[in-house]
């Protein structure tokens, strides 16, 4: 059986759960686990997207090295795939059988090629366990600049991990016990008294109180950034997005310093964002769960967001759109950005020679990139979001049809009410974990 599809790191290994998987020669795979006491038998099983597996039996560990490892010269391993692997153990008499992992790697270089695009996983997270010393996690109700309708929580209803994944979960605020129905419309919500913690006061973040018409956030849900960032590389994220209305899930960069300034000087990488809705008749076309959008916001202020000229889409006709597992790339380089879904190109930007200002030309307006490379703001450190949003008011959900009715309008004084008030509509199409983001694993290689 020919594994022409397979792929392993450039002249690097790649370690997960204690199994590594490396390049021999241009086109063999070696596998290798270290020994642990009682120990018997091992058996590696490796597939590719075509669902060829192949399965390497080892009987005996190597004395020298101390581990188990098995070399398959024919593999045929070739660039810019996906492997799948998993790793069966015989000790002390019993089985025990890993899940299987999607790694998606990068290419072989011969010894001496292209030595500046020197390969490192900075980081990589497979959600056995949720570490918070990977990540920062959000605690705040400032609404993310889209006036959505969510408070993000450290609540373990929020975000958690279960059988290899991580949850960010969406549920109702009055599910709390902090809060019920008479406390949304005419109570407070003191993020750092509930949580001990807030990590953006902008727009009463870390204190909202119902007024007027207008309640407090209906919603609680998850969010985290890594802490790892990367300038140049590739960062994966395998993922299976939610399914309800309203719903707003993101995989996205975000600057770790702001060298240029304040959104969108400094940038921002948007691997994947779509909606929930089962459809939408939004811009001419459905833009519902069968659409992800890739997009890159750029330019000298708010106002001048050129992100029109970078932004692409990819459609799934299937009956639940892309609400299956999927992984989503980012390839990056001085001279490109290539945003992809399972290896397939959503979005490219050849990065133009004369600088990102005048790829979109502004009228009177200081360059405030004129003293960075031709491809600033994309130069820069950039941390790694993941979220499950809900709702807003800055045009993500535009006034439109929707597969339920959208009860509010984005230039309503009291959208968060509204929305609520119609939960009858929305709600039921939110069941169980279906509303929740999983992460298999999210990867993040230097170049």
């Amino acid at each position: 059986m020919n594994l022409g599809a397979l792929v392993v790191l450039v002249s690097l290994s790649l370690t997960s759960a204690s199994t590594t998987i490396s390049i021999v020669g241009k086109s063999g795979l070696k596998l290798s686990k270290p020994d642990e006491d009682g120990i018997s038998l091992v058996i590696f099983s490796v597939r590719n997207q075509n669902g060829e597996s192949r399965d390497y039996v080892v009987e005996t560990k190597n004395k020298e090295s101390d581990s188990w490892e098995y070399v398959d010269t024919e593999a045929n391993a070739g660039p810019g795939d996906e492997v799948e692997y998993k790793v069966a153990t015989v000790q002390n008499g019993l089985l025990v059988e890993s899940k299987w992992t999607s790694v998606f790697l990068v290419k072989y270089f011969e010894p001496g090629q292209f030595r500046s695009l020197r390969q490192t996983v900075v980081f990589r997270d497979d959600f056995n366990h949720f570490n918070k010393g990977h990540f920062t996690t959000e605690v705040s109700a400032w609404g993310g600049g889209n006036g959505e309708f969510q408070v993000y929580t450290p609540e373990t209803a929020n975000l958690y991990t279960a059988n290899g994944y991580l949850y960010l979960k969406p549920t109702l605020t009055v599910d709390h016990h902090s809060f019920n129905e008479g406390t949304l419309y005419n109570g407070n919500m003191d993020v750092r008294g509930i949580w001990h913690t807030c990590t953006n006061g902008v727009n009463n973040g870390c204190r909202k109180s119902a007024y007027g018409q207008e309640i407090l956030p209906p919603i609680m849900s998850g969010k985290v950034t890594t802490h790892a960032a990367i300038t140049y590389g590739r960062v994966n994220v395998r993922a299976r997005v939610p399914k309800g209305a309203f719903l707003w899930p993101a995989i996205w960069l975000l600057p770790r310093d702001n060298h240029y300034g304040n959104w969108p000087r400094s940038g921002e990488i948007d691997l994947m964002e779509t909606k929930g809705n089962a459809w939408t008749s939004e811009w001419g076309g459905d833009h519902g769960i069968r659409s992800i959008g890739s997009t890159l916001h750029w330019g000298p202020d708010a106002g001048h967001n050129c992100f029109q000229k970078t932004h692409g889409e990819k459609y799934l006709n299937q009956p639940d759109g892309w609400h299956g597992w999927h992984t989503y790339s980012l390839d990056w380089t001085r001279n490109h950005l290539s945003i992809l879904v399972d290896n397939q190109e959503i979005y490219r930007l050849t990065t133009p020679g004369n600088g990102m200002y005048n790829y979109c030309p502004y009228h009177n307006i200081e360059d405030p990139w004129r003293n960075g490379p031709h491809n600033a703001p994309f130069d820069q450190p950039f941390h790694l979001l993941l979220n499950v949003a809900v709702g807003g008011t800055s045009g993500f959900f535009a006034e439109g049809q929707y597969d339920v009715p959208k009860s509010w309008r984005n230039d309503s004084p009291h959208p968060m009410r509204d929305f609520w008030e119609h939960r009858g509509e929305w709600l039921k199409t939110w069941h169980g974990d279906d509303v929740a983001m999983l992460i298999d694993y999210v990867e993040m290689i230097q170049y």
